[in-house]
Protein backbone atom coordinates (compact mmCIF):
# COMPACT_ATOMS: atom_id res chain seq x y z
CA UNK A 1 0.00 0.00 0.00
CA UNK A 2 1.01 3.84 -0.23
CA UNK A 3 0.30 5.56 2.59
CA UNK A 4 1.60 9.32 4.27
CA UNK A 5 1.66 8.94 8.30
CA UNK A 6 1.73 11.64 10.36
CA UNK A 7 1.78 12.38 13.87
CA UNK A 8 1.87 15.87 15.91
CA UNK A 9 0.82 14.59 19.21
CA UNK A 10 4.07 15.53 21.15
CA UNK A 11 7.18 18.18 20.79
CA UNK A 12 8.25 15.97 18.06
CA UNK A 13 6.81 16.26 14.19
CA UNK A 14 6.62 12.03 12.86
CA UNK A 15 6.24 11.78 9.05
CA UNK A 16 6.11 8.47 6.97
CA UNK A 17 5.72 7.52 3.63
CA UNK A 18 5.34 4.03 2.54
CA UNK A 19 5.57 3.07 -1.36
CA UNK A 20 4.68 -0.56 -1.40
CA UNK A 21 7.61 -1.60 0.95
CA UNK A 22 9.65 1.50 0.58
CA UNK A 23 10.02 4.02 3.28
CA UNK A 24 11.07 7.79 3.92
CA UNK A 25 10.45 9.20 7.16
CA UNK A 26 10.88 12.43 8.88
CA UNK A 27 11.23 12.43 12.72
CA UNK A 28 12.30 15.39 14.45
CA UNK A 29 11.96 17.53 17.19
CA UNK A 30 9.88 20.96 16.45
CA UNK A 31 9.04 22.14 19.52
CA UNK A 32 5.49 24.18 19.23
CA UNK A 33 6.44 24.93 15.49
CA UNK A 34 3.86 21.45 13.92
CA UNK A 35 1.48 24.64 12.24
CA UNK A 36 4.49 26.03 10.27
CA UNK A 37 6.48 22.69 9.69
CA UNK A 38 3.94 19.87 8.80
CA UNK A 39 3.05 20.95 4.69
CA UNK A 40 6.59 21.68 3.92
CA UNK A 41 8.24 18.52 5.08
CA UNK A 42 5.29 16.33 3.67
CA UNK A 43 5.81 18.10 0.25
CA UNK A 44 9.43 17.21 0.58
CA UNK A 45 8.78 13.80 0.98
CA UNK A 46 6.00 13.82 -1.63
CA UNK A 47 9.26 15.03 -4.09
CA UNK A 48 11.59 13.25 -2.41
CA UNK A 49 9.85 10.40 -3.58
CA UNK A 50 8.63 11.40 -6.58
CA UNK A 51 4.64 10.69 -6.53
CA UNK A 52 1.49 12.50 -6.03
CA UNK A 53 -0.62 12.73 -3.12
CA UNK A 54 -3.69 11.73 -5.98
CA UNK A 55 -1.19 8.64 -6.12
CA UNK A 56 -1.65 7.22 -2.14
CA UNK A 57 -4.00 4.90 -1.07
CA UNK A 58 -4.90 6.65 2.15
CA UNK A 59 -3.63 9.13 5.12
CA UNK A 60 -2.88 8.31 8.44
CA UNK A 61 -2.66 9.97 11.60
CA UNK A 62 -2.15 9.47 15.74
CA UNK A 63 -5.80 10.42 16.71
CA UNK A 64 -4.48 10.72 20.50
CA UNK A 65 -4.36 10.46 23.31
CA UNK A 66 -1.86 13.51 23.11
CA UNK A 67 -1.36 17.37 23.31
CA UNK A 68 -4.47 19.41 22.22
CA UNK A 69 -3.27 21.31 19.61
CA UNK A 70 -0.92 18.69 18.42
CA UNK A 71 -3.85 16.36 17.98
CA UNK A 72 -6.33 18.72 16.37
CA UNK A 73 -3.25 19.83 14.07
CA UNK A 74 -2.96 16.25 12.53
CA UNK A 75 -6.23 15.42 12.20
CA UNK A 76 -6.94 18.88 10.61
CA UNK A 77 -3.93 18.11 7.76
CA UNK A 78 -5.07 14.40 6.95
CA UNK A 79 -8.55 15.61 6.52
CA UNK A 80 -7.44 18.43 4.19
CA UNK A 81 -5.08 16.37 2.09
CA UNK A 82 -7.64 13.28 1.76
CA UNK A 83 -10.12 15.73 0.82
CA UNK A 84 -7.97 17.25 -1.97
CA UNK A 85 -6.88 14.17 -3.20
CA UNK A 86 -10.36 12.09 -2.64
CA UNK A 87 -8.30 9.78 -0.26
CA UNK A 88 -9.43 7.68 3.00
CA UNK A 89 -8.17 8.64 6.61
CA UNK A 90 -7.07 6.13 8.94
CA UNK A 91 -6.87 7.25 12.62
CA UNK A 92 -4.92 5.14 14.95
CA UNK A 93 -4.05 6.16 18.69
CA UNK A 94 -0.90 7.36 20.14
CA UNK A 95 -0.97 4.67 22.88
CA UNK A 96 -1.43 1.37 20.01
CA UNK A 97 1.68 3.22 18.05
CA UNK A 98 3.98 3.01 21.49
CA UNK A 99 2.41 -0.44 22.33
CA UNK A 100 3.69 -1.77 18.60
CA UNK A 101 7.04 -0.11 18.56
CA UNK A 102 7.74 -2.01 22.30
CA UNK A 103 7.38 -5.26 21.02
CA UNK A 104 6.00 -8.59 21.91
CA UNK A 105 4.72 -9.77 24.74
CA UNK A 106 1.97 -8.00 27.40
CA UNK A 107 2.90 -3.96 26.94
CA UNK A 108 1.99 -1.98 29.25
CA UNK A 109 1.96 1.77 27.52
CA UNK A 110 2.58 5.32 29.72
CA UNK A 111 2.27 7.94 27.67
CA UNK A 112 2.69 11.65 29.55
CA UNK A 113 -0.60 13.24 29.58
CA UNK A 114 0.86 16.53 31.49
CA UNK A 115 -0.80 17.68 34.76
CA UNK A 116 0.73 15.07 36.74
CA UNK A 117 -1.23 12.35 34.74
CA UNK A 118 -0.35 9.43 32.61
CA UNK A 119 -2.49 8.05 29.64
CA UNK A 120 -2.55 4.20 30.07
CA UNK A 121 -3.41 1.03 28.49
CA UNK A 122 -2.51 -2.76 28.29
CA UNK A 123 -1.89 -4.68 24.97
CA UNK A 124 -1.03 -7.88 24.05
CA UNK A 125 1.41 -7.70 20.80
CA UNK A 126 2.30 -10.11 18.20
CA UNK A 127 0.33 -12.42 16.33
CA UNK A 128 -2.46 -12.35 18.38
CA UNK A 129 -2.62 -8.36 18.77
CA UNK A 130 -5.35 -7.05 21.44
CA UNK A 131 -6.35 -4.05 23.95
CA UNK A 132 -6.67 -5.66 26.88
CA UNK A 133 -7.79 -2.53 28.31
CA UNK A 134 -9.83 0.77 27.58
CA UNK A 135 -7.03 3.70 27.21
CA UNK A 136 -7.73 5.73 30.71
CA UNK A 137 -5.87 8.73 32.46
CA UNK A 138 -4.85 8.77 35.99
CA UNK A 139 -2.51 9.81 38.36
CA UNK A 140 0.80 8.37 38.05
CA UNK A 141 0.91 6.84 41.89
CA UNK A 142 -2.28 5.56 41.14
CA UNK A 143 -1.37 3.10 38.28
CA UNK A 144 -0.99 -0.40 39.37
CA UNK A 145 1.07 -3.04 37.19
CA UNK A 146 -1.61 -5.71 35.42
CA UNK A 147 -0.74 -9.21 36.13
CA UNK A 148 1.23 -10.88 33.43
CA UNK A 149 3.01 -7.76 31.82
CA UNK A 150 6.48 -8.28 30.41
CA UNK A 151 6.90 -4.91 28.77
CA UNK A 152 6.96 -1.30 30.12
CA UNK A 153 6.51 1.39 27.33
CA UNK A 154 5.71 5.35 26.51
CA UNK A 155 7.14 8.55 28.17
CA UNK A 156 5.51 8.35 31.11
CA UNK A 157 7.80 5.82 33.26
CA UNK A 158 10.78 8.73 31.61
CA UNK A 159 8.98 11.66 33.32
CA UNK A 160 7.00 10.30 36.64
CA UNK A 161 9.93 8.68 39.44
CA UNK A 162 6.61 7.62 41.23
CA UNK A 163 5.12 5.60 38.60
CA UNK A 164 5.62 2.12 39.18
CA UNK A 165 9.59 2.57 40.39
CA UNK A 166 9.47 -1.34 41.49
CA UNK A 167 7.98 -2.99 38.01
CA UNK A 168 10.60 -0.32 35.85
CA UNK A 169 13.59 -2.30 37.73
CA UNK A 170 12.55 -5.49 36.65
CA UNK A 171 11.05 -5.68 33.55
CA UNK A 172 12.50 -4.13 30.10
CA UNK A 173 11.72 -0.57 29.36
CA UNK A 174 10.45 0.36 25.61
CA UNK A 175 13.57 2.62 24.43
CA UNK A 176 10.38 4.04 22.11
CA UNK A 177 9.06 6.54 24.50
CA UNK A 178 6.89 8.68 21.58
CA UNK A 179 4.68 7.82 18.63
CA UNK A 180 6.71 7.21 15.17
CA UNK A 181 4.93 7.10 11.85
CA UNK A 182 6.64 4.34 10.77
CA UNK A 183 4.90 2.69 13.40
CA UNK A 184 1.27 4.11 11.98
CA UNK A 185 2.02 2.84 8.86
CA UNK A 186 3.18 -0.76 9.91
CA UNK A 187 -0.50 -1.11 11.94
CA UNK A 188 -2.51 0.31 9.26
CA UNK A 189 -1.46 -2.12 7.12
CA UNK A 190 -2.55 -4.62 9.23
CA UNK A 191 -5.58 -4.12 8.16
CA UNK A 192 -7.48 -3.50 12.04
CA UNK A 193 -8.00 -0.05 11.61
CA UNK A 194 -11.02 1.33 9.54
CA UNK A 195 -10.67 3.62 6.20
CA UNK A 196 -13.38 6.78 6.47
CA UNK A 197 -14.44 9.52 4.84
CA UNK A 198 -11.95 12.52 5.92
CA UNK A 199 -15.34 13.96 7.28
CA UNK A 200 -15.61 10.91 9.50
CA UNK A 201 -11.97 11.26 11.34
CA UNK A 202 -12.37 11.42 14.71
CA UNK A 203 -9.72 12.41 17.47
CA UNK A 204 -9.30 10.33 21.26
CA UNK A 205 -8.89 13.04 23.48
CA UNK A 206 -9.66 10.69 26.52
CA UNK A 207 -9.53 13.74 28.61
CA UNK A 208 -11.58 17.22 27.89
CA UNK A 209 -9.37 19.12 30.47
CA UNK A 210 -7.11 21.14 28.66
CA UNK A 211 -5.25 22.83 31.90
CA UNK A 212 -5.08 22.65 36.00
CA UNK A 213 -6.58 25.62 37.70
CA UNK A 214 -4.75 27.86 39.67
CA UNK A 215 -5.36 25.84 43.20
CA UNK A 216 -4.72 22.64 40.99
CA UNK A 217 -1.51 23.53 40.02
CA UNK A 218 -0.11 24.45 43.62
CA UNK A 219 -2.14 21.26 45.11
CA UNK A 220 -0.26 19.09 42.39
CA UNK A 221 3.46 21.19 43.44
CA UNK A 222 2.91 19.77 47.09
CA UNK A 223 2.54 15.70 46.30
Amino acid sequence: MKLLALDTSTTYLSLALSLDGEMLAFHQCVEQKHAERTLPEISRLLAEAGVSLGSLDGIVFGQGPGAFTGLRIACGVAQGLAFSADLPTIAIPTLDNLAYQAGEGQVLVCFDARMQQVYSALYQTGADWKRLSPISVASPETIALPEGTTLLAGDGFDNYAQLLPEARSALPLSPHSRPHAEAYIRLAASGRYPHTHPREAELLYVRNKVALTSVEQQQARQR
